[in-house]
């Protein structure tokens, strides 16, 4: 078939009507990874006993495999035993799945930010009689958060085109439109040519949020 031009451009409009399960997903998972990525990076940086153990060995798994797996292991797998995941919508399943995976890799970037923080500093606030929570709160997390910030960021953009794998359980975002689209006409090139485009505009508009975030985040510095 030749390429249709005014099918592509009518099918741009038609799978980012998608785009508000896309966005619903990703920010979930972002809001539920950066809270495991930060308790999994704080019992590792205090050495937390039994929690730090704990966190390692759920880094070392969902960081050591791909993310497909996962989600077909959580909802079909472990859904053959537990009635709570057989029962569980495709979006639900998606955005434990996905929050689980990005909050390791989210984990070790908080954690490498916590030890970038100068060591005095924290000597300093522990002569003036500061508690580890008041040591974290007012001298590490702020100075971490900084350094962090580029890759947490980079973490939800790719948690964003790692919310594309969730048509497969279901979920009817712009990979899941697409894919009805694609099953109804045929036409493959010109629907996953307007996918990539609508992926492609999304992950550029964010770097450029990205860039004046890091911008203002380094005027105090």
């Amino acid at each position: 078939m030749v390429f249709d031009p005014m099918y592509f451009l009518e099918m741009i409009p038609t799978i980012a009507q998608a785009l508000n399960v896309t966005a619903f997903l990703s920010i979930v998972a972002l809001v539920f990874s950066l809270l495991i990525g930060a308790v999994a990076a704080v019992a590792e940086y205090y050495k937390i006993a039994v929690l730090n153990p704990i966190c390692r060995v759920y880094i070392s798994i969902f960081r050591g495999t791909p993310l497909l797996p996962q989600l077909f292991f959580f909802y079909f797998g472990i859904a053959y035993f537990s009635d709570f995941v057989r029962e569980m919508s495709p979006v639900t399943a998606s955005a434990i799945v996905l929050s689980l995976n990005m909050g390791a890799y989210m984990a070790e970037n908080i954690r490498g930010a916590l030890l970038s923080v100068d060591g005095g500093q924290i000597e300093a606030a522990f002569s003036f009689g500061m508690s580890r929570f008041q040591t974290m709160t007012r001298i590490i997390a702020p100075q971490a958060l900084r350094v962090a910030f580029p890759s947490l960021f980079n973490n939800f953009i790719d948690l964003i085109k790692g919310s594309s794998i969730s048509f497969v359980v279901g979920v009817v975002d712009i990979m899941g439109q697409a894919k009805l689209e694609a099953a109804i006409t045929f036409r493959f090139f010109e629907v996953y040519a307007a996918v990539m485009l609508i992926y492609w505009v999304i992950i550029t508009l964010l770097g450029l949020v990205q860039k004046r975030i890091e911008l203002w985040c380094n005027a105090a510095y």
